[in-house]
């Protein structure tokens, strides 16, 4: 008896498991592309939907500095983004899941190990936020100590600010708008707020609240930033983007310095 094994014909149930199993792993290709990229082969990349002036949603459509250098990289680039936005730590998470980039994210060591960044695409001065009349003097983040601070959810403030986090030598009080920040700094729930782009970040907050408005004369920036928070594009290590990012930087580089 012949021991070699028939080949099966395209007809045969053999033939036509291999083929099902083929157009399987091909769909299953398919999805795993279409989380990173949109239905028109953009890129996708995640960024927050309400941190004004750098970066916000109004009617559905971008806004701010990032959007703009975004838009402006990705003509001289000729590769397409398309900006989902969400609460920042939906679209931080999002990112990681390896859904696709993120823009706004800051550098940390532990992130590094996450994400492959580009160079820095924006300084966004994070400063501290007090009622007037209740300034102290900070120097350093040991005169933080004691006191409720009102933070970004999922945001890192740096790797010091973190490391006390983890020490629980500060408190943090964490929400998901800088509006509610300053809500709750007047309402006295916090004794500060820490919140980003330097006085062009509060000047916007305060402007698109009513309530924040008409006491805009009541909130001091203490005279020392917390940090100068240097803001990036980053794609998961999942999704091999080192060439991208490169060929990104490049193009960051040749918009002039006052764009970015």
């Amino acid at each position: 008896m012949d021991t070699t094994r028939v080949k099966a014909s395209p007809g045969t149930t053999s033939g036509r498991a291999r083929r099902t199993l083929c157009r399987a792993v091909a769909a299953a290709a398919l999805l795993l592309a279409g989380l990173a990229h949109g239905a028109d082969d953009a890129l996708v990349v995640f960024g927050d939907d309400n941190y004004p002036p750098i970066i916000w949603a109004e009617n559905g459509e971008p806004r701010g500095e990032l959007p703009r250098i975004l838009s402006e990289v990705e003509a001289l680039l000729g590769k397409r983004f398309t900006l989902q936005q969400s609460p920042w730590r939906r679209a931080y998470e999002s990112a990681l899941a390896g859904k696709g980039g993120v823009i706004g994210v800051s550098l940390t060591s532990e992130r590094q190990k996450l994400f492959d960044f580009s160079d820095p695409i924006y300084d966004d001065n994070i400063n501290v936020i007090v009622l007037r009349g209740h300034e102290f003097a900070f120097r350093a983040l040991e005169d933080l100590n004691g006191k409720k601070l009102g933070g970004q959810l999922g945001a890192s403030y740096g790797e010091a600010f973190d490391t006390a986090l983890q020490n629980r030598s500060l408190v943090v009080d964490r929400d998901t708008s800088q509006i509610q920040r300053l809500r709750k700094l007047l309402a006295g729930r916090i004794d500060a707020a820490l919140i980003g782009n330097g006085h062009a970040g509060l000047d916007a907050t305060i402007a698109a609240d009513p309530e924040l408005l008409r006491n805009r004369d009541r909130f001091v920036a203490l005279e020392r930033p917390l940090a100068i928070d240097r803001l990036y594009l980053a794609f998961p290590k999942s999704m091999q983007a080192g060439e991208l990012l490169q060929q990104f930087n490049a193009a960051l580089h040749r918009l002039p310095r006052s764009k970015r």
